[in-house]
Order: structure tokens, then sequence, then C-alpha cells
């Protein structure tokens, strides 16, 4: 047997998507502050779940701890800069004050209504303060929707090399379930396809989606690299996702209790 790449997730650059504070930039705060809730773990972090977004706040952030922080002239500072700076301090703040802390991390999610799973929703982007990388953020994301929300999540139809070994770690996390899948139209199942994909492939049937697409879901291992997810299947899973118009990918799934 030999692994394959999920042919439906486009492998983008890591510069191609920047992400990290510009792309944090909010323009409301949460509708309600009980909707603000304690990530777990020890970390001290806050989280939110809105219709779209899910995000991750730090209450002891530095740009938020400046933004709540009055201004004091400087030694040397000309009174008209200080008053600038004062001023641009005020609309700072003013926002600052209706936000839980300084966001650190948001993942952006849509309801495909192609995918059989019931409720599964989409990753559409996600990114972190630059800060804040390699804390495990981006897998705190993904683990709001599996394990709080628990909701089946769909990886996204691109993904940078850090958006992969997020799916990495994902799969290592104690009672969630990661799979490729395929979708196919029924000309393509037709014969003797079938029964390689159920048989010879050993894929699982998820249901039928919109389209009347039908999905099939494979088991999925890290390459030889560790890197990002691969299907370790025969060599015919090949010519199947060279052949499918729809998509394939990534999803997840909670299992667990």
């Amino acid at each position: 047997m030999r692994a394959i790449e999920l042919e439906g997730i486009e492998k983008i650059p890591a510069g191609l998507f920047r992400g990290g504070k510009e792309s944090l930039q909010r323009h409301e705060a949460p509708r309600a502050r009980s909707a603000v809730r304690p990530l777990p773990g020890n970390s001290g972090f806050l989280y939110t779940i809105g219709t779209e977004n899910i995000e991750i706040w730090d209450p002891k952030g530095q740009d938020y701890i400046s933004s709540m922080t009055t201004p004091v002239r400087r030694p040397h500072e000309y009174q008209w800069d200080f008053k600038r700076r004062f001023e641009f301090w005020k609309h700072q703040n003013k926002y600052a004050a209706s936000l839980p802390g300084q966001l650190i991390g948001k993942l952006i999610i849509s309801r495909p209504r192609w995918f059989p799973l019931p409720h599964a929703v989409k990753v559409e982007a996600i990114t972190v303060d630059q800060d804040y990388r390699g804390q495990g953020i981006a897998k705190a994301l993904y683990g709001i929707v599996l394990t709080i929300m628990k909701l089946p999540l769909i990886s996204g139809d691109s993904q940078t090399p850090g958006g992969r070994v997020n799916w990495v770690s994902l799969a290592s996390i104690p009672g969630v379930e990661v799979k490729g899948f395929v979708g196919l139209e029924e000309s393509e199942i037709a014969g003797k396809k079938l029964d390689t994909i159920m048989g010879k492939l050993g894929g699982n049937y998820i249901g039928r989606g919109g389209y009347d697409i039908d999905f099939f879901a494979f088991d999925v291992r890290p390459n030889t690299t560790g890197q990002q997810l691969e299907a370790y299947v025969k060599t015919q899973l090949s010519k199947i996702y060279g052949d499918t118009e729809f998509t394939s990918g990534l999803y997840a799934v909670w299992s667990g209790t």
C-alpha cells in the first residue's frame, strides 16, 4: 500500500496567507458577556462562539492592556504630539472596553449543504496573532468545534503548511476521529468501482449529500515527515480521486464522551 495526498485540498505557500494581528481586527464586541467562557485548560484565555466565528481572547494580552492603560506624557514630548496620541488612545480604549481581552485567534466557519453529516461546518479561514503562535491556539479553535460544539468539521479548500500540521495534531486528540473523504456522482460509482471503494480500498459509505453526491470515508495517517495526513490505500484510489469532478478532503468528528 502507498500513501497518496488528498487531492481536494490545495496546498498554498505559508507566505500567501499572512494572517496575524491585521486579520484579527474586529468591529463589534461579543453580543453578550455571558457568551465569554474560560478556555479549557490553564492558559487563562477565554473563548466566544458566534454564528460564523469562533474566537479566543487573552484578557492579559499586551495590546489589550496598552489600550486600557491611560498614557502619560513622555519626557520632552511636544504637547500636540501627546494630545494626538491621547486622542488615538481614547478611541482604542472605547473599543477595547467592549471586548473581553485581546483577540488572539479566530476560526471562520460555514455550513455546507453538500456534506451528508448533519450540522457539519467547514473551515473557511483560521488565523492566530503572530505573538501567540506555537501555543496551540489553532488546535484549540478546532477543538472548540469538535469537543464543545460537537459538530463535524470539514477541512478548507486550501491549506498552508501550518494548516496541514494542525490536522495532524487534531488526529492525535483522544476522542477525535479524522478521516479522508471523497464525493462521487452516481455515474462514477457504477459497475466495479463501488466494489473497489467498499471492498479493496476499505471505504466506508457516509451518505448522500447535496447535488446527489455519494460520500465515502477512508482512514488517514501522518505521512513519513509527520507534516500532513494522507490516505493509505491501494493505487486505485489515485484514479478515483482523479476521476471525481466533485470534492475530496478531510473531516473530523468527536467520538469521545
